[in-house]
C-alpha cells in the first residue's frame, strides 16, 4: 500500500447568486462545516490548499436561502465529508445618502496626512425597515499603511464597525 498523510483544508463554495430588487445578502455564505480532513499520497495533498463545492446557483432571491451541496470529488484524494450544509442570509434594504467626514488613522506622530476630499457622499443600505438614522455613527478613514503603499497617493476609506443594520 502507498503511504498516506491528511490535511484540514478550507471549502470554497462556489455560487452565482441574484436577488431581486430591494433585496440583498446580509453576510457571506455560511458553510458547516468550514472544512474537511483530505487523505492522501503527500504528492496529492501538497498541491492541494482547498477544496470547491458543486456550484450553487441561486436565482431572484428575497428571502434567506439554505440547503446541502456536494463538495468536488478530486481524483486520488478521500474526504471527511462529502457534502456541506450552506446558508445565506437575506433582507429587504433601503438606502439612505448621508455625508460622512473621511478621518486618518495609525498616522505617526511625525507625520502629518491630509485627506482630500475631506467628506466622502456614501449611500448606507439599510436592512428594512430603519427605525433610526445610523449615518452619525458610521465612520470613514484613510489608513497612513494604505497612503503609504499606494503608489499615487489615492486610497479607498475604509469604515469602522458598522452600526447595527448596516449592511456592508
Amino acid at each position: 500500500f502507498p503511504y498516506e498523510n491528511h490535511k484540514k483544508v478550507p471549502i470554497q463554495v462556489v455560487a452565482l447568486v441574484t436577488y431581486q430588487s430591494q433585496f440583498m445578502a446580509t453576510g457571506p455564505m455560511k458553510l458547516e462545516p468550514d472544512s474537511v480532513m483530505i487523505y492522501g499520497e503527500p504528492y496529492h495533498l501538497e498541491q492541494i490548499d482547498r477544496v470547491y463545492t458543486k456550484s450553487i446557483a441561486l436565482s431572484n432571491l428575497h428571502s434567506s436561502a439554505h440547503g446541502l451541496i456536494s463538495i468536488e470529488k478530486i481524483s486520488g484524494i478521500r474526504m471527511s465529508s462529502t457534502e456541506v450544509n450552506y446558508s445565506l442570509d437575506v433582507a429587504r434594504f433601503v438606502e439612505i445618502p448621508s455625508t460622512i467626514v473621511v478621518k486618518t488613522r495609525n498616522v505617526p506622530s511625525d507625520r502629518v496626512l491630509s485627506v482630500y476630499p475631506s467628506k466622502a457622499n456614501v449611500i448606507l443600505r439599510c436592512v428594512f425597515p430603519v427605525t433610526n438614522d445610523p449615518s452619525g455613527r458610521v465612520n470613514l478613514y484613510i489608513d497612513y499603511q494604505d497612503f503609504k503603499n499606494s503608489i499615487n497617493g489615492r486610497c479607498v476609506p475604509r469604515t469602522g464597525k458598522l452600526p447595527q443594520g448596516v449592511i456592508a
